[in-house]
């Protein structure tokens, strides 16, 4: 089963004199990593929290199999329209705000069902059950709720969702540059259009790949270097793929997760994983010479992106089909798949050839020694940036908590204890609503710009690491899938015609049939090598196509646009940050002192 429980990685420990290892499949890309722990195909969190308990496990006790009134989904849909499965403690807190309870009794609630920057879903409910509870004026206990479950009488909570408080957020999601604004370095200029050729370079951008002599960065300026092998402003023009968890099918035994694959070809589509191994098995053998990354069990997005944005795989017919066709598993079973290699149906000419440098294994060698390094730097780079993600989004979760105890304490000094109007507590109580406010928005920015970071630089990062893990097994399958027996049939062409010259000088009974059999022997070896010698010239010509023009791009184009949206979406948080307390500064300005 595709979808069953994953066993023990077969990674093997052992590495061949190349230093890649037995077997594209069976070898770990991160074998030789310092972060041996660390699974970069994972879903789970890198690097990987204390275990301990999960909240929803924890509460899936309390809610068992209750049936839930509609109320409950709809107020969770309100706060997760991804339907990620799971919503902040701000959104939490702003849909328990419309059930009309003293904030003190929302901040005890908040308290109760999660001490993390994240709600999952069944932690939203038990805090329905708990509003409900407190609207009815009973005992606001996790233990009350389960009880309630086990009878099958969950309480309704009365909740004004049309009146859900929307984010109060300025800050956008990624936006297309304005270039005009942007200081621009001077452009370095090139004696050759060869991206590898380090000698005659005046200066230019550092390769993260390490091909190029260090020099000053490029800032936003059309490359100067021609014959990229892209169209113009090619990362401009990517296409998206997104795929999303639709949930369990299938009975007990044979239970299995459904995906839903949306594309700008058509209607969504859904696939099964077994679909994605299916179609990963194609690709691996008709393009073993090109780059593309291996199948995760998870993160089939990012894949499916790689995949779908290569110069040459894109173009795929049984990709094609698995991005449109309704039922993937119909269409295989009337349609004859060919999984020859694209080296027996495509040919290179001689301009293309001569267009392969001579010192291709020395550029080869070159990359082998670096990729693995820059898996392991690159590994490290997502670890980091990850956990300091992290520490943003439990910092925006404990502001919010932060405003709601704010508001506690704003309801219990509503009221002056000298029992006459007082000036000077109204003031510092209107103060504190102030703050209250400020809180909760910069809560609300905090949470915005925190999911940002995981869906796109966090994403982005992993993807540059994926293609240096790429370009590993890239190597690996070159080393195992690029010999051939040119040299071992010339041997037997020439022992074949020595044989055919003694047969016709002796001519002996029945020579005539052998001559023929050694004749047919002969052209057919003749005709292997030729197609061998072929196959030779397109592997050199697609390992220099995937070299020039995938990785030499994508490991220094995207880096560029990654590293620029990056800083212009800090400078607008930040920005969004400073107005926030800039308006409280000015709201708390008439604070009393006596």
């Amino acid at each position: 089963m595709f979808n069953s429980p994953r066993p023990a990685q077969r990674y093997g420990g052992s590495t061949s004199a190349n230093g890649f290892g037995g077997s594209f499949v069976d070898e770990n890309p991160l074998s030789s990593s310092v972060y041996d722990g660390l699974d970069p195909w994972s879903a789970a969190p890198s690097p990987s929290p204390t275990p301990m308990p999960p909240a929803s496990t924890t509460f899936s006790s309390v809610i068992a199999d209750a049936t839930l009134p509609s109320i409950y989904n709809a107020a969770f849909a309100a706060v997760d329209p991804a339907n990620t499965g799971e919503t902040s403690v701000g959104s939490l807190s702003r849909v328990l705000a419309t059930a009309s309870l003293p904030a003190s009794t929302i901040d005890r609630i908040v308290s109760i069902v999660s001490s993390k920057p994240r709600v999952s879903r069944t932690e939203f409910f038990v805090a329905l059950a708990l509003v409900a509870l407190a609207q009815d004026g009973k005992d606001v206990s996790v233990e009350q709720v389960a009880a309630l479950s086990s009878q099958n009488t969950l309480p309704e909570p009365k909740l004004d969702l049309s009146n859900l408080q929307p984010s109060q957020s300025t800050f956008s999601p990624p936006f297309k540059q304005n270039n005009s604004s942007i200081v621009r370095a001077p452009l370095p200029t090139y004696a050759s259009d060869d991206p590898w050729n380090t000698s005659r370079m005046v200066g230019g951008p550092s390769n993260l790949g390490g091909f190029e002599a260090p020099g000053p960065v490029r800032n936003g300026a059309p490359s100067a270097l021609a014959g990229s092998g892209l169209p113009s402003e090619w990362w401009k023009r990517q296409d998206s793929v997104s795929v999303t968890i639709l949930g369990q099918q299938g009975f007990i035994l044979n239970r299995y997760t459904v995906y839903q694959v949306k594309t700008e070809l058509g209607s969504p589509v859904t696939r099964r994983y077994s679909e994605f191994v299916f179609l990963w098995d194609v690709l691996t053998r008709r393009y073993p010479f090109r780059l593309f990354p291996a199948l995760p069990p998870k993160r089939l997005t990012r894949c499916l992106n790689f995949i779908r944005n290569h110069p040459i795989i894109k173009d795929d017919a049984v990709l094609a089909v698995f991005l449109t066709e309704p039922s993937f598993e119909d269409w295989r079973k009337h349609t004859a798949i060919s999984l020859d290699e694209e080296s027996a149906s495509k040919h290179i000419d001689k301009v293309e050839e001569m267009a392969i440098p001579s010192d291709l294994e020395d550029k080869i060698a070159t990359v082998r020694g670096r990729v693995n390094p820059l898996i392991d730097q690159w590994q490290r780079i997502c670890i980091l940036a990850e956990r300091i993600i992290k520490r943003r989004e439990a910092a925006a979760g404990d502001l919010a908590r932060l405003t709601n105890t704010i508001r506690a304490v704003v309801e219990v000094n509503e009221h002056c204890w000298r029992g006459d109007e007082c000036e000077l507590s109204n003031g510092v109580r209107m103060g504190l609503e102030q703050v209250a406010a400020h809180c909760q928005r910069h809560t609300e920015v905090s949470e915005i710009r925190t999911r940002a970071l995981f869906d796109t630089t966090l994403e982005a990062l992993k993807a540059q690491r994926d293609l240096y893990v790429a370009v590993r097994d890239l190597l690996i399958r070159y080393d195992r899938l690029s010999i051939d027996q040119v040299e071992r049939l010339k041997k037997r062409v020439e022992s074949t015609s020595l044989k055919l010259e003694g047969v016709r000088a002796q001519q002996k009974d029945g020579w005539q049939d052998e001559v023929e059999r050694l004749g047919a022997l002969y052209e057919k070896d003749q005709a292997t090598i030729l197609a061998q010698l072929s196959r030779r010239v397109f592997i050199r010509a697609c390992m220099w196509h995937e070299l020039r023009t995938v990785l030499h791009n994508r490991e220094n184009t995207l880096v560029t646009v990654l590293v620029q949206t990056f800083t212009r979406e800090e400078q607008e948080f930040a920005e969004s940050i400073f107005n926030n307390w800039v308006s409280l500064s000015e709201g708390v300005e008439g604070m009393p002192f006596e």
